[in-house]
């Protein structure tokens, strides 16, 4: 697999798993119309969900509120 196919991959996995987290909590907690919590719940996991890149033929991972992004 191409790493740059590793990398799409883990970002789709790691946004899918968060958001379905964060809609099953606050889906439970709040209650609320469905269009409203998916977008709500889209937009959280797009902003707390790590993001992977690659550069010069390496996979790096940046991790939410750290600046700089580490190599895997």
């Amino acid at each position: 697999m191409n790493i740059k196919t590793k990398a799409l991959v883990l970002n789709l996995i790691c946004f899918g798993f968060l958001f379905v987290l964060i809609k099953t909590i606050i889906g439970t907690l709040i209650p609320m119309s469905y269009i409203p919590l998916i977008a709500f719940s889209a937009l959280l996991a797009s902003v707390f969900s790590p993001k992977f890149l690659v550069e010069k033929g390496k996979l790096f991972i940046k991790i939410p509120l750290i600046k700089e992004p580490r190599e895997l």
